[in-house]
């Protein structure tokens, strides 16, 4: 983990060195999750990623994650 602030922010690295971040927002009815990736301090810069074909598989992936947390805690309610 490379970032914490309880009940706001959580991110790590992965393989490549870049940022994956969830950042949460308490809004009217609930909380409002903005998934983001950094790949500005990352070993691959985003150019190759995308060459690689790793950022287009990347919305998809931050969509069902988003979708598995909001099932998840509507199942914990």
């Amino acid at each position: 983990m490379v970032e914490f602030e309880e009940g706001r922010r959580i991110a790590w690295h992965h393989w490549a060195r870049n940022i994956w971040r969830y950042e949460l927002e308490p809004v009217d009815g609930g909380t409002r999750v903005r998934e983001s990736f950094d790949w500005s301090k990352g070993v691959v810069p985003g150019f190759a990623l995308k060459a690689l074909g790793y950022l287009g598989r990347n919305k998809p992936g931050m969509e069902k994650t988003l979708e598995n947390i909001e099932h998840y805690l509507a199942g914990r309610a």
